[in-house]
C-alpha cells in the first residue's frame, strides 16, 4: 500500500507542477510603441540642472583624462 501511496504522491505533485507552468501570462508588444520607463536626459539632473552645453564639456573633459596619447604628451613636457 505505501508504495501505491508514493506513486499518487509522485504523480499529484507532477500534475501540479504541469499545472502551474500553465499560468504565464501572455507578454503583449505593441509593435513601434516602447512600453518602459520613459528615459530622461543625462544632462536633466542636479549637477548640470538641463545644461547640454556644460554636460557635454564635462563629457569631453573626462575623456581626455582617459586618452592615453595625450596623457603621454602632457607627462613628457
Amino acid at each position: 500500500m505505501t508504495v501505491r501511496k508514493l506513486a499518487l504522491a509522485v504523480a499529484a505533485s507532477a500534475l501540479a507542477l504541469t499545472l502551474a507552468a500553465c499560468g504565464d501570462k501572455p507578454m503583449v508588444y505593441k509593435q513601434g510603441q516602447y512600453q518602459g520607463k520613459p528615459d530622461s536626459k543625462p544632462w536633466d539632473n542636479d549637477q548640470f540642472k538641463g545644461n547640454q552645453v556644460e554636460w557635454e564639456k564635462a563629457v569631453k573633459a573626462r575623456n581626455q583624462g582617459q586618452d592615453e596619447y595625450s596623457r603621454a604628451v602632457a607627462s613628457a613636457k
